[in-house]
């Protein structure tokens, strides 16, 4: 079973592996927020 942690933006649980955890050192974010990350960095490119 893999722990759950807290989106930091949005505060989501989210499953992710200690491996991770420890890799991101605890700065983890949700699906959609990093997507959301994502469409904001490519607009501002333009």
């Amino acid at each position: 079973m893999t722990p759950i942690f807290k989106c930091l933006i949005c505060r989501k649980d989210i499953e992710r592996s200690k491996r991770t955890y420890w890799s991101k050192k605890g700065h983890l974010l949700c699906s959609t927020c990093l997507d959301n990350i994502d469409i904001y960095s490519k607009k501002n490119k333009l």
